[in-house]
């Protein structure tokens, strides 16, 4: 779930709180966090004090502190005698219930006592349904734990904290999980779902841990729902348990007026009883189930009859008519099937899918129910889900085994099998269709894909026989004909586009293709050509610099990934981070590389893929002082004759290959690579592989004069394009400057170098600058240090956070701070940082940028 480390801190952290609320809606987390905490306290020699309040218990008094205190009524007998007293009264029928005020002090007394002889967790689970009397005490103790050995941890529903809570306790909110944490959590459950299902289950439970786990569960045993909903749902009255059954029903974003309308009924009153027990929010024109499984409670409890005749009243009321007469449809009809074909054309991509499977479910004629399946096909190849798209192509296959050979379904499935890191068998189905015949057809421009992502020569030397050329230029020449071509689509041409920059180095064009063509497909749903772009995309904006930007799409790819199961895209844009953080001077010694098990999928045959590994492993190496360590990952991106791993990436990692020899006495080597690299490259190599030619063999080439070559690797004007490689080589020839005692000049370079690697905030650069620079004779590196430099960790954090937009209650649930608290640093750092504003540290901070 990833609150470990924040379980942790709390129990710890010494300067942190001393009570925290933790808020979140039903099956979010809350109780599993309590009982993670419970443990880890358990595990440090802490006395443990937990309970559960109850809505049963919630109007007899100070039963929630009985509960909490009985382990220790033992303990109690050592207290004054006032406060055995009132303590006593806690646990016995005697003299009624104690006074308030006495018992909080004798409670205060005891947690005292035991904090003594070591740290007290106190754990209160669903504190909104504690008796008052408790929530009293409870609020008294908590406001004076400062400097005592007791933490207070408690969890409440809602999104906002129960009453008489002190007003500066810290408060940390559990959202969704992420999508890449929810799949994750749905890849551990027994027999979970794949395909369609998966993405439909995901997407219901809107990232609420136990409705995964609940609904996963229902896949194989359809009636069961947690008790304590089902009982919630059935205490209704029978009027809104109706309401909640045409709710959940509805389709996502369905207005209410519609839902009104299909319930024969304008009388919003309906839904107050739900609305009051938390069920739902009604808000902004539409009805919203607090929990996924509120929602399945609401459709199980209703029988089949009913749930069809609701069915048919919101169709015969809403613009979303076609999905609702599907829902309703129990055999074939191709009024309905034709409708769903139709609503498809206006849809994203996943519904587009969804609603032309179902389509060909109800098609009764066989040629209809082909074109659907395969129009699905094509719609789920589009989103980017391989595991629905051999679920689909196994259907079409069934229906229609002709139909399986056309363009449409091989280049879906090859897709598929691609993004799933089989490139061998994707090639072979692509190439199937290619053989027989001689135009260029969609199949050979995935074939040329696919060959670009394996690596490997034999698919570069098919690719290139059907159209009488080198494979390089007939991917140049299907790039430059999808951009030509008058009936491609916006997106297609702007990717076709983006290729061919990317090929020709020409990075500033290839990346804003990329982004236009990223804002049209996202828009769309379209993310399968998403997929094979992302890699090429960060890759482009990392060599530009701009690296705040290729971190949000490497996350964003991320999540994709986990839930679209892309299996080499993930390793790549793991590979991708791994390269970041190495740039960037963040590495950690001894992390090995995340993402899917390398076992699990061939490198042979996902050569684009190991060569990011090799560089991200390389650049880790670097970054972490181990030069031999560098060079054998970097070295291992070409073959002992020079050939490269893969045609592309390999040689740009030259001048780094280049960079670890020259530290380690390797440079004849590295010098035999340089030799092979220049060869590939032709006469004519682009003006990025030039300038790290020119970078490589001014470290390497023994024949070579080194300052004639650093200087043409960083005196070209188009070297701007590339910030940290034209930094690098700098750095490279003011060593080599300082060396013969020309300091003056090796200055010069080093104050750009270090102006360059604040910039980009690749703070070991911005180091070995400086270590150049007292190196080269001056007592103090320029005044470049980072603004926040002066600042305690902790306020760095809250301005970052600050800067980014968030307020101070959200800072201050992301670091277990009060508002006030996150209020009083910005007030104390704003003049340390010359800025008298929150929009003013956006400006400050954009060096990080």
């Amino acid at each position: 779930m990833g609150w470990e480390a924040d379980v942790d801190r709390l129990l710890t952290d010494a300067d942190g709180p001393r009570s925290l609320l933790v808020l979140g809606e039903p099956g979010s987390g809350k109780t599993r966090l309590l009982r993670i905490a419970a443990q880890r306290a358990t595990a440090q020699g802490a006395r443990v004090l937990a309970a559960r309040a109850c809505p049963s218990e919630a109007r007899e008094p100070y039963a929630c502190l009985h509960q909490l205190l009985l382990p220790v009524r033992d303990e109690c007998e050592a207290l004054a005698e006032d406060e055995r007293r009132v303590l006593r009264a806690l646990f016995t029928a005697d003299g009624g219930p104690p006074r308030e005020r006495v018992l909080a002090t004798a409670v205060l007394a005891v947690l005292t006592r035991l904090a003594r002889s070591g740290p007290v967790l106190l754990a209160v689970d669903d504190l909104q349904h504690c008796d008052p009397d408790s929530a009293a005490v409870l609020a008294f103790v908590a406001r004076r734990l400062t400097g005592q050995a007791v933490t207070a941890l408690f969890t409440a529903c809602g999104d906002t904290p129960p009453p008489g809570l002190p007003d500066d306790i810290a408060v940390r909110s559990l959202h969704p999980l992420t999508p890449k944490a929810a799949a994750r959590l749905l890849d551990t459950q027994p027999g979970a779902p794949t395909g369609r299902a998966r993405l439909e289950l995901l997407r219901q439970a809107a990232g609420n841990p136990l409705a995964i786990i609940e609904l996963s569960r229902a896949v194989d045993r359809p009636g069961r729902i947690p008790r304590a909903i089902a009982e919630s749902v059935d205490a209704l009255p029978e009027d809104t348990r109706r309401a909640l059954l045409y709710a959940a029903l509805a389709e996502p974003h369905e207005e209410l007026a519609a839902l009104m309308a299909a319930l024969g009924t304008d009388d919003l009153r309906v839904w107050a009883p739900a609305e009051v027990a938390g069920l739902i929010t009604v808000t902004d024109g539409r009805v919203v189930f607090g929990n996924a499984l509120t929602r399945l409670a609401a459709l199980r409890r209703h029988p089949a009859g009913l749930r069809r005749h609701a069915c048919r009243d919101l169709a015969a009321r809403s613009v979303h008519r076609a999905g609702y007469l599907a829902m309703a449809a129990v055999g074939p009809d191709e009024s309905v099937a034709a409708a769903l074909e139709e609503a498809a054309d206006r849809a994203d991509r996943f519904t587009a899918a969804r609603a032309l499977e179902r389509a060909a479910q109800l098609s009764p004629h066989a040629a209809d129910r082909v074109r659907r399946l395969t129009s699905a096909l094509t719609a789920a190849s589009e989103l980017g889900d391989p595991e629905w798209v051999r679920e689909l192509y196994a259907a079409l296959a069934k229906a229609c085994p002709g139909a399986a050979g056309s363009d449409a379904a091989v280049c879906a499935l090859s897709g598929a099998l691609s993004l799933q890191s089989y490139q061998r068998e994707a090639f072979d189905l692509a190439m199937g269709v290619v053989r027989q015949t001689d135009a260029p057809s969609p199949p050979l421009a995935l074939a040329t894909a696919v060959a670009r992502q394996s690596g490997l020569p034999e698919h570069w030397r098919e690719v290139g026989r059907p159209a009488g050329g080198p494979a390089d230029d007939v991917l140049a020449s299907l790039n430059a004909r999808a951009v030509a071509a008058p009936g491609s689509s916006r997106p297609v041409q702007l990717l076709a586009a983006a290729s061919l920059a990317h090929r020709a180095d020409e990075s500033d064009r290839c990346a804003e293709h990329y982004r236009q063509a990223g804002e049209l497909l996202r828009a769309q749903g379209a993310l399968g050509p998403l997929a094979w772009a992302l890699p090429d995309q960060v890759d482009t904006l990392l060599g530009l610099g701009r690296w705040a930007e290729a971190e949000v799409l490497i996350e964003e790819g991320l999540d994709h990934a986990a839930v679209h199961r892309w299996t080499r895209v993930e390793m790549d844009l793991q590979a991708l981070r791994t390269t970041l953080r190495a740039l960037r001077g963040e590495s950690v010694p001894g992390a090995a590389l995340p993402g899917p098990d390398r076992r699990a999928v061939s490198l042979h045959e996902n050569r684009a893929t190991h060569a990011r590994m090799l560089r991200a492993g390389g650049l880790t190496a670097l970054a972490l002082g181990d030069a031999e360590g560098a060079f054998r990952q970097l070295r291992t991106l070409f073959a002992d004759d020079g050939e490269p791993l893969d045609p592309f990436l390999s040689p740009r990692c030259v001048a780094e290959l280049a960079v670890a020899a020259h530290r380690t006495g390797l440079q004849r080597e590295a010098a035999h690579v340089l030799a092979r690299v220049r060869h590939r490259q032709g006469e004519r190599p682009t003006t990025r592989m030039t300038l790290l030619m020119h970078h490589a063999a001014a470290l390497v080439d023994e024949d070579a004069d080194p300052e004639h070559h650093f200087q043409l690797a960083v005196v070209n004007a188009e070297a701007a394009h590339w910030p940290l490689e034209r930094a690098l080589a700098r750095l490279d020839l003011a060593r080599w400057l300082r060396r013969r005692r020309r300091p003056l000049e090796a200055r010069a370079q080093l104050t750009v170098v270090l102006e360059t690697a604040v910039l980009l905030g690749a703070r070991q650069l911005a180091e070995s600058a400086r270590g150049e620079l007292r190196a080269s004779g001056v007592a103090e590196a320029p005044t470049t240090a980072h603004p926040l430099a002066e600042l305690t960790a902790q306020q760095r954090q809250i301005v970052r956070l600050a800067a980014q937009g968030l307020s101070n209650r959200e800072i201050g649930e992301q670091l277990f701070l009060s508002p006030r608290t996150v209020g009083s640093h910005l007030y104390n750092v704003y003049p340390k940082l010359g800025v008298s504003s929150r929009h003013q540290l956006r400006d400050l901070l954009v060096c990080e940028k």
